[in-house]
């Protein structure tokens, strides 16, 4: 066999050069890298933008609170609306004629809230050049009709920012406006519960004036499950007003935020140091370092700040505007996103989790851009799971807005509960209803919003009748604060049963977060049956105290003027039966006495039992009474013992 030599085959060199140079020549890939075209409107000085989903379908839409148009000194302009149809290969549309109201108006920033509780997104946006205010309430499909005169107050003021939040915890969304005028007071709008708003800042906000009013931040700065707010502006003394619990802020102070300079545009908080407590980023005018203020509440105990001028590292200094905390590294930490004036790029601070903040740069940061930035929205456009950052421009340039796809890692992190509110270990409400509330951020926060989707107060109740299993859902009330309210669900009585609860907390990427389960068990005073038509129509009520060794109260009224009757005792779980007298609701098994009872001329009475100081925590003592002609039985009472 005589063998060849073996030849090996040459490859083509041109494509291979041709790739290389093909990949030298590309441009620049950027942690924000900006998309050209993808944002389309009119050219305006904006101040504010938003993203949002206003028509429900899944994605987040772009609203502009535009301002006013640059070449006919100052004049007002309608807002811009541009739907999101990235995933049909559209990019975002430009819908404003179709959706929104034809009306020109001085928009300086656009927030976006169920203000009527019919489950969609409405709009509000603050005004200046001594506008009305403007609320747009949507349709359900992202259209909407102009209410401003018949929801909102009539204010004619400069703003230059409004917030929402349920300040007095009534379950709706209220609102606050600033004042950029001089002696300008922050104005506080609460809704009734329908969309209406009536300004009450005479009765609920203390009289303190200031000028140059610029942001409002709604958040927990103490910690006590209400939401104050933070004031602040190109004046002196930042103030920041405490709410009583009930909506009143009545109380305010300068003392706290350092004075730095009288020139202030804007606040931040979050849980930066995963600590418990919101702290601050502020951002500050002109040749004053902007600073991050760490909250020492925890563990201290006492609410203050402690200013941290160098945990920004790079480019502090500058002229900007614009804070919004993202985790861009998907690290579990959140890092700093800066809109820019000046600087030749928006920038990026890296948090390194031990409050320093390093400035990224170059491919790491913000495709460079010189533009004036005055706002930044951020949200996941394309749906990849990376966030991105669409940016509102104004005061010079080209006030082209524009829009940066995030590069980096999608977002895995599930939402964090900064704080969960614990419940007794022993309930002594058995009616209810059981408040929890927590604080809870994601993997952006952005003027007290944060990317969580939904949340869920997860129970299972154990009572004499079975097991119940169900989820209430969380109402977010502003500042990173959620609420669920825990009623019982028909047809469980819950005196003595055991209550087994957890939090859950989605983001719009299905990332998900449980608390440890936590418990409570009910006992006190209840009653049942007070439905039953028939003759049972006199009423019986339990009062008083009921601790062992405590006085137990009872009272009937509604009954005979002046006649006898029977009160009945027994033991066990509640027992059921219709006789002819009407409904039997203690168990005549296990009866432990029926004594004499009698009713005043006005058909009523009471009686005081003591109930004996020995281990008997926990024992159910049901009561029912009867009453002489005509027959007239009462609802039942059932009393669990407390420790």
């Amino acid at each position: 066999m005589h063998l060849l030599p073996c030849r090996r085959r040459r490859r083509p060199a041109v494509p291979f050069l041709a790739a290389l140079l093909a990949a030298a020549s590309l441009p620049a890939q950027y942690r924000y890298q900006q998309q050209t075209g993808l944002i389309a409107g009119p050219t305006v000085r904006t101040e504010g933008c938003l993203l949002v989903d206003v028509d429900g379908d899944g994605d987040l839409d772009v609203v502009f609170a535009n301002g006013y148009v640059l070449s006919t000194s100052g004049q007002a302009i309608q807002p811009t609306l541009l739907i999101n149809r990235i995933g049909q290969g559209l990019g975002l549309v430009d819908e404003t004629a179709a959706r929104l109201p034809a009306l020109a108006i001085r928009g300086t920033l656009a927030v976006a809230f169920d203000v009527d509780g019919d489950g969609d997104l409405d709009l509000v946006f603050a005004c200046n050049g001594n506008s009305q205010q403007r609320l747009y309430v949507n349709d359900g499909a992202g259209h909407f009709t102009d209410e401003s005169t018949t929801r909102l107050p009539g204010m004619v003021i400069t703003a230059a920012g409004c917030a929402y939040g349920d300040v007095d915890q009534d379950g709706d969304l209220d609102l606050f406006f600033n004042d950029e005028l001089t002696n300008g007071q922050l104005k506080l709008c609460l809704n009734d519960g329908t969309g209406t708003f009536t300004n009450v800042t005479g009765t609920h906000v203390v009289a303190a004036p200031k000028s140059n009013q610029q942001d409002i931040v709604l958040c927990d700065l103490d910690n006590d499950w209400d939401l104050d707010v933070i004031n602040c502006g190109k004046s002196a003394g930042q103030q920041i007003f405490f709410n009583d619990g009930t909506g009143r802020f009545l109380t305010v102070t300068t003392a706290l935020l350092p004075a730095g300079t009288t020139l202030t545009y804007e606040f931040e908080a979050a849980d930066l140091d995963h600590d418990g407590d919101l702290d601050l980023a502020m951002l500050s005018y002109s040749g004053v370092t902007d600073t991050l203020l760490r909250n020492e509440l925890i563990p201290s105990g006492t609410l203050s700040f402690t200013n941290l001028p160098g945990a920004l590292a790079g480019g502090a200094g500058d002229d900007d505007n614009e804070w919004a905390f993202v985790d861009c590294d998907d690290d579990g930490d959140l890092d700093l996103v800066n809109g820019s004036l000046q600087a030749a790029a928006e920038k990026l601070y890296r948090n390194d989790g031990g409050f320093t903040f390093t400035r990224w740069t170059g491919t790491d940061g913000f495709s460079p851009q010189t533009d004036s930035t005055l706002d930044v929205a951020i949200g996941d456009l394309n749906g990849d799971g990376v966030f991105d950052v669409v940016t509102a421009q104004g005061e010079s340039g080209t006030y082209t807005n524009r829009a940066y796809y995030g590069t980096g890692p999608a977002d895995t992190q599930p939402p964090r509960f900064v704080r969960v509110e614990s419940l007794p270990a022993v309930s002594q409400t058995p009616d209810g209803p059981w408040v929890v509330r927590a604080a809870i951020q994601d993997s952006f926060v952005d003027d007290g919003e944060t990317s969580v989707q939904t949340a869920a107060l997860d129970w299972t109740i154990t009572h004499r009748g079975g097991v119940a299993i169900g989820s209430t859902p969380m109402r977010f009330l502003g500042g990173l604060l959620f609420r669920a309210e825990l009623h019982a669900p028909p047809g469980v009585i819950m005196n003595g049963a055991t209550v087994v609860w957890s939090l859950r907390a989605t983001d719009r990427r299905g990332n998900t977060a449980v608390t440890p389960a936590q418990s409570f068990w009910i006992c006190g005073i209840q009653a049942y049956g007070l439905a039953l038509g028939g003759t049972n129509t006199a009423l019986l009520a339990g009062g008083g105290d009921a601790h062992l060794g405590g006085l137990f109260a009872l009272a009937w009224s509604q009954a005979g003027p002046s006649t006898t009757g029977a009160l009945g005792i027994s033991l066990g779980s509640r027992w059921q039966a219709t006789i002819p007298e009407g409904t039997l609701l203690i168990d005549p098994y296990q009866f432990l006495l029926v004594g004499a009872i009698g009713t005043d001329p006005a058909g009523a009475g009471g009686l005081g039992i003591p109930i004996p100081n020995l281990p008997l925590a926990g024992l159910p003592v049901t009561f029912q009474a009867v009453f002489d002609v005509p027959v007239s039985m009462t609802n039942g009472v059932e009393l669990v013992l407390c420790p």
